[in-house]
């Protein structure tokens, strides 16, 4: 191999998410191998964050910072060492930033290996917005009026003296991360506070907050690649912004602007001005800029690759003729000649035409269909269209950019036909023709068990998961340290547990928290993703997890075409190690986990049932078996359930004979409803990924809901723990969750659901693992919903509560007995203790309002409360609350815990007043709030004002 070849060196990408990973998959195809190399505090969740784009990309080796790594060369040292230990005869060709979060250490990282570097000159580091506006007036340029600091009195004679509104943001941060627009001096130091406590979305505290003038004028992006000092402009945009939906500000779009403008011509040099007073000689930059009445200001410069999933580079390449700043970034760092070559700015006028809109929602529903989507994909110019929308989600008036409906990039030769199809857009939009929405239901049959999931990008509130990423906050009381570990005691199930391995197939949710106890317990855990798995639910990892430094698996593998193909692989994969264990560890992996582990002749449930996780063959073996169960017929076609649906009274229940948690489950009311939802249900995938093989058509079942967990070993079933949940009317619907109750064993009900639930078990063939029954108590006695054949979903936030009323076991702790340890599984109580050894409830948050939050009193009320554990919510500052009506629009989850009944019920009561009283929020410019009588039906909307308090 030469010197030259590229194979032989690898590029370094510190944080590569978002755009970084396109220009990490745009290096590597050019021949050169990646390092992902990610900070101390990097979130786990972040390191996931790959556009669709890019595909499949692959790294060399994956690097963490040493978290004891020093500051200066020392630490640098350390991580240069780690990479080189990971890359052997390779030499490091080049190091950058992939994202925000990863500038600092790029610098610093290439500087101390002699590459290609923007150096460590500036101080404390050019990523603090303060410090870059500093330079920029020392070089004479338009500057922002400001004040910075980690304490109020840094920035309060400031406050005191600046005409309002002023901007408040983090010194360090992405996007619009902690920026706020404060109208008040009260509500700009509320808001200083609060960022001065929070955790910026790329890991690691806020050192300090910069507070600046608001400058009024149009928003510019300019983008640029630099080599050596050249910079090279990529392109000019400006941002679309007008009012709509009672917002000043709202983003309509992205358009780019011709090199030779009169915008342009003031822009690009003042931002090579910045570049250089930051001293940014190699990399791409992302500079914001507001044209103010006395010139362009800078607003801020990120120092890497514009962002948003680099959504924008088709548009770009387009314009441009064939390039973008991925590709220019490329070129700067591995091809210098290809480098000198560029344009010094975008052609004028541009090659083709194009524009990136944002859409706008004037409406708010739960989406049925998506008609305005189909149409758009049709225009001429129509190119792609990323969104978080589908059927059945709840969508907003647009606000802001975080409540748009999606991004459509649009490309024509033609800048006529471009503007018609915008024109067809915004005419949509304004008639509310993107979407058609379903009738508000008065109930709902939504259940929070399973791993159900909502998948969005918006600040619209949504159900908390751990698939929603880096917005979910989870707080957890520092006093109640109990809960913190997957378990009590250590334990080393056989002679020595690290030569022998396990494998999960879809360990998401729960499974995930079921990994990590194999983990702690000295296990390899291969974690095995079956082909229908979307490549979102891989992604699914409870925070629980995410955050120990244990949680790692061994190795990762995609089924593979045959049995025989998988058998292989795993077992290869396992080597050395011997394989002691396979099972599901999601909903989606129940099917190959039994195939496979009766294949690899471990412990199993088999195949004699060839699909238990079918709800309706789950009925018709209970049925067989004596028990009483539901009234059904199911089938791939609508005449299959026909003749069931005349006879059967209404309501009925339709749901996908395979599926987690509520997906697809719906209450209908008449034969329409029912036909349409069977179609529907026939044409959609299901959330953990392949198509419904056929719909299950059921009575509706009167009476309390209750869930029996159990754990399995050669037959001998162990409960867990039973759960009942707490539905009342609210909002005009008729079951919404309040919370779930754990059922002491010996309670009359609790026995029979147990005598029951193990007889289900033993009629679906169940004798190993982990189960997950629903049951209602009916008035001839209880009655299957169905039987999950996997451990207790909901990203297992109910494990540290089953571990306080337990004493230590759970159902995670079990299972891994069950599988491992045959003696501490045999001295495992049949039945949870009774009494318990704590008390405790999960309380669903309720919302009798809605609005745009500005602050979250009650959720700091609630901390302080003495049986408070934990909380997780999806709400925050800026997110949109509505009306809680299901457990999608619950407000949050809170874990309560506490050796006194008393105490735990008044804590429950005084949660129960603040949804009640509508304190649990404080929302900007009011809220709409509810009034109800004593059976909850709605009387009247009122609309109250801050100032009516």
């Amino acid at each position: 191999m030469t010197k030259d070849d590229p194979s032989t060196q690898v590029v370094v990408v510190v944080d590569p998410y978002s755009t970084g990973c396109l220009v990490a998959k745009e290096i590597n195809l050019r021949g050169y191998p990646i390092v992902a190399l990610w900070t101390k505090g990097f979130s786990e969740a972040m390191k996931t964050h790959v556009p669709q784009s890019v595909g499949t990309l692959e790294y060399l080796a994956s690097i963490d910072e040493p978290m004891d790594a020093p500051a200066g060369d020392e630490g640098l040292k350390m991580t240069g060492d780690l990479i080189q230990q990971a890359i052997k005869d390779k030499t490091i060709h080049a190091v950058l930033a992939g994202g925000e979060a990863g500038v600092d250490l790029a610098d610093a990282l290439s500087e101390y290996l002699g590459l290609l570097t923007n150096g460590t000159d500036i101080k404390p580091n050019r990523r603090d917005k303060k410090i870059q506006q500093e330079l920029i007036r020392k070089m004479g340029l338009r500057s922002v009026r400001q004040a910075g600091g980690d304490k109020l009195e840094d920035v309060e004679t400031f406050l005191k003296t600046e005409s309002y509104p002023v901007v408040l943001k983090p010194n360090e941060s992405a996007g619009s991360d902690g920026v706020k627009l404060c109208y008040t001096y009260e509500e700009a130091v509320e808001h200083f506070h609060r960022l001065m406590k929070s955790q910026m979305v790329n890991g690691g505290e806020v050192p300090s907050v910069l507070c600046q003038e608001f400058l009024k004028g149009k928003e510019y992006v300019v983008d640029h690649v630099s080599r050596d000092g050249l910079h090279k402009t990529m392109m000019v945009w400006v941002y679309d912004k007008r009012p709509a939906n009672g917002a000043a500000f709202v983003y309509y779009g992205c358009s780019a602007v011709p090199s030779d403008s009169p915008e342009a011509k003031i822009l690009i040099p003042y931002v090579r001005g910045v570049l250089d007073a930051l001293h940014l000689k190699n990399g791409p930059s992302h500079g914001e800029v507001i044209i103010t009445d006395d010139g362009p200001c800078l607003v801020e410069m990120n120092c890497r690759a514009r962002g948003g999933d680099g959504n924008w580079r088709p548009l770009c390449k387009s314009l441009n003729g064939g390039y973008s700043q991925v590709e220019a970034t490329a070129d700067a760092y591995l091809d210098p000649f290809q480098f000198q070559r560029l344009p010094d700015l975008p052609p004028a006028p541009f090659k083709s035409s194009g524009d990136e809109i944002i859409l706008v929602s004037y409406s708010e529903g739960t989406v049925k269909a998506m008609p305005g989507y189909d149409m758009i994909k049709r225009l001429p110019s129509f190119h792609c269209l990323e969104t978080g929308v589908k059927v059945g989600t709840e969508v907003a008036r647009t606000i802001d950019l975080f409540t748009g409906i999606g991004s459509v990039i649009l490309m024509h030769s033609d800048p006529k036909i471009l503007q018609r199809d915008i024109d067809f857009i915004r005419y949509m939009e304004e008639f509310n023709g993107i979407f058609d929405y379903e009738p508000r239901a008065s109930e709902n049959l939504t259940r929070p068990h399973g791993d159900s999931i909502v998948e969005t990008k918006s600040k619209h509130h949504r159900k908390h998961s751990s698939i929603g990423g880096p917005n979910l906050i989870r707080h957890m009381s520092i006093d109640r340290q109990f809960g913190f570990a997957p378990s009590l005691k250590k334990r080393m199930t056989t002679i020595d547990a690290s030569k022998e391995a396990v494998i999960m197939v879809d360990p998401y949710s729960t499974g995930a928290i079921v990994a990590l106890e194999f983990m702690n317990r000295g296990y390899h855990v291969i974690a095995l993703w079956n082909k229908g798995l979307t490549p979102v639910m891989k992604t699914h990892v409870p925070i629980m997890a995410a955050n120990d430094s244990g949680f790692k698996y061994f190795k990762e593998l995609d089924e593979g075409d045959t049995l025989e193909d998988t058998v292989r692989m795993v077992t290869e994969a396992a080597s050395p190690y011997r394989l002691v264990a396979c099972m599901a560890g999601g909903e989606s992996g129940v099917d190959l986990g039994d195939v496979l582990s009766e294949a690899l002749k471990l412990r199993t449930n088999g195949t004699d049932i060839p699909n238990r996780r079918d709800k309706k063959l789950q009925q018709e073996l209970c049925r067989k078996a004596g028990l009483r169960s539901v009234r059904q017929a199911g089938g791939a076609k609508f005449s299959d359930v026909e003749d069931f649906l005349k006879r059967e009274p209404f309501p009925v229940v339709l749901k996908p004979t395979e599926s987690a948690g509520s997906d697809g489950v719906k209450l209908c009311r008449s034969m329409e409803e029912a036909k349409e939802h069977f179609e529907l249900l026939m044409q959609s995938q299901s959330v953990n990924g392949g198509q419904n093989s056929a719909v299950l058509c059921q009575e509706f079942l009167r009476g309390n809901e209750y869930i029996v967990d159990h754990v399995s070993r050669d037959g001998v079933h162990k409960t867990s723990m039973v759960w009942l949940y707490d539905k009342r009317p609210a909002n005009g619907s008729a079951f919404v969750y309040y919370g779930c109750i754990p059922l002491d064993p010996n309670l009359p009900e609790a026995r029979i659901l147990i005598s029951y639930t193990r007889r289900v078990l033993n009629a679906i063939g169940i004798k190993n693992g982990a189960t997950h029954g629903e049951v209602i108590m009916t008035n001839d006695g209880p009655c299957l919903v169905e039987i999950n054949c996997r451990a207790n979903g909901g990203d297992g936030s109910w494990v540290p509560l089953a571990r306080a009323l337990t004493g230590g076991e759970t159902q995670v702790s079990t299972l891994v007995d069950a599988y491992t340890d045959a003696k501490q599984f045999q001295i495992c109580p049949e039945i949870p203790p009774t009494p318990f050894k704590s008390s405790g409830q999960e309380v669903y948050l309720v919302s009798f309002s809605k609005g745009v939050v500005k602050s979250c009193p009650g959720f700091e009320k609630i901390k302080q409360l003495e049986s408070y554990f934990s909380m997780e919510s999806g709400v925050q500052p800026g997110t949109f609350v509505d009306y809680t009506i299901d457990l999608i629009s619950c407000v949050g989850i809170v874990s309560l815990i506490h050796e006194d009944p008393a105490k735990l019920k008044e804590d429950i009561d005084f949660i129960g007043d603040l949804e009640k009283n509508n304190e649990m929020f404080e929302y900007e410019g009011g809220s709409l709030l509810r009034k109800f009588d004593h059976d909850d039906s709605v009387l009247e909307t009122t609309t109250i004002a801050r100032s009516d308090f």
